[in-house]
């Protein structure tokens, strides 16, 4: 593709979404770090990613603030369905944003690089345009969705089966935070090989501290379960507390 006809395609998603970019700014949001090796001295998309991310963050955290329905464990709740990268990725697909990124010819695009894409747009609105254009961003593309999972406990259009698998949830919590993902261990095993009894951790590393859960179950994947709920109560706990101090 000639680079007037991918200007041309960068154009036409500007004015789809009303971001009212520069188209600059809008190519750098649209540029997966892979994208690099076409081009080395090109700007990807993670700088504006990173301020995305804490922009979501806010705006989704005033919306359901000012629902006043829920307790500020049930806002927390909320907000990590709405900002996982399973959900940024659904909205990301029907905006069709495989189609405008720009990475390596040879890579496939991940769930992960959808949802840092939307992370990356709302970077670049703010930087451009600033918060009160970005809530207007949020509840063009969310609202819909705000409003379903804020009816809903259970997100299984979006999420699939999977979805109150504790595994998952850790698993999407520290990828959001971009954290190494949670480790398993094996802490003892009891009982006989037709009745056995398995004791797990599950532990990671959030605010430089290694946060542990345990779990027991009558089969390893059980008692990794078991683990994985325990320490994401845990780590929605100290979230918690963050945004309360």
């Amino acid at each position: 593709m000639s680079l007037e006809e991918n200007s041309l395609t960068f154009q036409k998603f500007n004015v789809s979404l009303n971001l009212q970019l520069p188209l600059a700014v809008l190519i750098e949001a649209l540029t997966h770090p892979s994208y690099k090796s076409v081009d080395p001295t090109v700007r990807d998309n993670q700088r504006l990613e990173t301020i995305g991310d804490s922009v979501i963050d806010l705006l989704v955290l005033d919306w359901l603030y000012h629902k006043d329905v829920m307790t500020e464990g049930m806002l927390t709740k909320k907000r990590a369905e709405i900002v996982q990268n399973t959900t940024l990725a659904k909205i990301g697909k029907d905006l069709q944003i495989e189609s405008v990124l720009r990475c390596a010819p040879a890579y496939i695009i991940q769930e992960r690089d959808i949802a840092d894409t939307i992370e990356a747009i709302f970077g670049a609105v703010f930087v451009v345009n600033g918060l009160s254009s970005c809530q207007l961003l949020l509840l063009q593309l969310f609202e819909d969705l705000l409003e379903k999972i804020l009816v809903n406990d259970e997100m299984e259009s979006i999420r699939g089966q999977n979805e109150n698998n504790p595994k998952n949830q850790v698993q999407e919590f520290f990828q959001k935070l971009h954290l190494p993902g949670p480790i398993y261990h094996l802490l003892k095993r009891e009982g006989t090989d037709h009745n056995p009894q398995y004791w797990y951790s599950c532990e990671g590393t959030y605010q430089d501290e290694v946060v542990k859960g345990k779990g027991f179950g009558s089969s390893k994947k059980e008692a990794q379960k078991n683990a994985a709920h325990d320490l994401f109560e845990k780590l929605q706990q100290k979230e918690n507390q963050v945004y309360k101090d």
